[in-house]
């Protein structure tokens, strides 16, 4: 009966490996729409966005269909956008977020799940042990 108990709680363990959170709302974002001199959208192109004192970039993507690239500043006014294509065409200045943007940048979203982490643990433990209580009890009843 250990070794089944053994079994489970190790089966539990890489679950957890595989759990990806997920935040929604928090600050507002700032959104840069990118065009060709065309005014085509710069679609689907490569970024990447720094800060004014970084040589690593804090995001990288691509433009979305619309050619824009959203990102939530930190508390700083000055980013650099470093934007190009595969044909050549491109684009690397600095970015200045407004203060509205800038407002909010300290917030965080609460997480989806609603749920802490440890209670989920708990609740799974609670049911882990809820079944072995109720096969020994099982178990103890037909037994006599």
């Amino acid at each position: 009966m250990r070794a089944v108990v053994l079994a489970l709680a190790l089966l539990a363990a890489p679950a957890a490996a595989h759990e990806v959170g997920l935040t929604q709302g928090g600050a507002p974002a700032t959104v840069l729409t990118l065009r060709y001199a065309d005014g085509q959208p710069f679609a689907y192109e490569a970024f990447e966005l720094y800060r004014p004192d970084g040589e690593v970039p804090v995001q990288v993507g691509r433009t979305d269909a619309q050619g824009r690239v959203v990102f939530v500043a930190d508390g700083r006014p000055v980013w650099r956008l470093k934007a190009y294509s595969a044909d050549g065409h491109g684009v690397d200045r600095e970015i200045r977020v407004d203060s509205a943007a800038l407002a909010g940048a300290v917030q965080d979203g609460a997480d989806s799940a609603g749920v802490p982490r440890g209670w989920l643990l708990a609740a799974g433990l609670g049911v882990i042990f809820g079944l072995f209580g109720l096969l020994q009890l099982f178990i103890g009843r037909k037994g006599k």
